[in-house]
């Protein structure tokens, strides 16, 4: 008896932080590079293409691997992952929908993947990723969620070549009084003044980020969805059938054979 009292105790601890998330809507998981400004502080800067593409790599091995994902996102060190198991009334969830499960084994997927592929990359210690997961009430703010994040994106893009750029001329301090309190705009002419660089001259892929989804092709004369990585993306609030397209239909209609 006194057996049993002590294993209900103990599970009862172990149950009461064992979260779930809701059922039967949108799903966010969200993974960020633990210290990687340390990490890479070797690599290319603003923008380093080998890193880029192992990040990439890293985001489709994630897509593989959640089940229900349909829609990657990635910029610097986060990548951002949509999934549903609303489709029908017999989807299962992922792990049953259990936070920690969910947190663990995503940011281990991407610790694993991006350390196993990034061998030729300059950095400092092996990569550690951690994982957040919440969810939305609808697809609209799934969309919405993406939205935000390249929007996000290209803040952060403008501000680091704005600091990297003029890192090249001027100390840190000096660079953090020249950019304070100004506005976006103002920011890329600095950079344009400063440094006769239009920011608008660098790869779509670090102003716009970069996304995972799946494109019907055809595999042996039969017609698959497969995961494609597109780094030309649209900005999202001026062509809103591009996501719409892809989180109605789990994929993206055929655009062209580039993709």
């Amino acid at each position: 008896m006194s057996d049993l009292k002590l294993k209900d105790r103990i599970e009862s601890y172990y149950n009461s932080t064992d979260y779930k998330i809701l059922n039967r809507v949108p799903i966010i998981t969200c993974i960020n590079g633990r210290g990687f400004s340390k990490s890479t502080s070797l690599l290319d800067k603003p923008y380093c293409k080998e890193f880029a593409e192992v990040m990439h790599s890293t985001m489709l091995r994630l897509c593989s691997e959640i089940e229900g994902a349909f829609f990657g996102y990635q910029y610097n060190d986060e990548i951002i992952i949509i999934s549903r198991n609303d489709q029908n009334i017999d989807t299962a969830s992922w792990y049953d929908n259990k936070l920690q499960k969910i947190c663990s084994v995503t940011s281990a997927i991407a610790t694993k993947q991006f350390n196993k592929i990034s061998s030729n990359l300059n950095i400092m210690g092996d990569a550690i990723f951690t994982s957040h997961v919440f969810i939305v009430p609808t697809i609209a703010e799934a969309i919405n969620t993406c939205i935000y994040h390249q929007q996000h994106n290209f803040y952060i893009a403008i501000q680091s070549a704005c600091f990297y750029e003029l890192l090249k001329k001027y100390n840190k301090n000096s660079i953090k009084e020249m950019l304070s309190g100004l506005s976006v705009d103002e920011k890329i002419d600095l950079l344009k003044q400063e440094c006769d660089i239009d920011f608008h001259n660098y790869p779509i892929a670090f102003r716009r980020g970069v996304a995972g989804y799946k494109v019907p092709k055809v595999v042996n004369e039969v017609m698959k969805n497969k995961w494609v990585i597109n780094n030309n993306l649209p900005i999202f609030t001026k062509e809103q059938s591009f996501l719409g397209n892809i989180f109605r239909m789990g994929s993206d209609i055929f655009r062209n054979s580039s993709l």
